[in-house]
């Protein structure tokens, strides 16, 4: 009796552990962002206030059976936002991130995700100004902190944008109107 009891247990242990790995199997060229997958940020942005606060909330997601991620961000419960879509080309060889925001912006952009971090992009060459490319590079810390540094590629050079810095939360959600 104490041995089909052990085997029962072994038998639903086995079956949980192995959901579990299956609902975090991502895309060989995406698993440097498993430690992203199921977290959501908060963090203000560097001119915020009392009167006029500027809070950002970012949620990194596992989408499309594990082919692709979501990163969704909202600015304020949805004054704003946004979603990337980030997945491998087999055609291109390379990773790729789609953006749509609620402003109505769409975005196609080169990707690179290695452990902790997670880089895109984006070409701005059209825009007629000095600005030709934007980086955006998530970065998260060994103390579960979020990091997210902006760079502008001007006159062939990588120029410091701004950076935010975000905390886990468990309670904050990406919100759009």
């Amino acid at each position: 009796m104490l041995v089909i009891k052990k085997l029962i247990i072994f038998i639903v242990v086995s079956t949980i552990y192995s959901n579990q790995l299956k609902k975090m199997n991502l895309s060989s060229h995406l698993n440097g962002s498993k430690r992203f997958i199921g977290k959501t940020f908060s963090g203000e942005f560097y001119n915020s206030t009392k009167e006029k606060p500027l809070r950002d909330i970012i949620n990194f997601e596992r989408i499309l059976n594990g082919k692709a991620i979501s990163i969704s961000h909202s600015v304020n419960d949805g004054e704003y936002g946004g979603k990337y879509i980030i997945m491998w080309n087999a055609e291109k060889n390379m990773v790729e991130s789609y953006f749509f925001s609620t402003g109505g912006e769409i975005a196609f952009s080169k990707a690179t995700i290695s452990v902790d971090n997670i880089t895109i992009e984006e070409d701005f060459s059209k825009n007629g100004n000095r600005i030709k490319k934007v980086k955006k590079i998530y970065k998260l810390h060994k103390d579960g902190t979020l990091e997210n540094n902006i760079k502008y590629f001007i006159n062939n050079v990588w120029v410091n944008s701004h950076s935010m810095k975000y905390v886990q939360s468990d309670l904050a959600r990406v919100n759009f109107k």
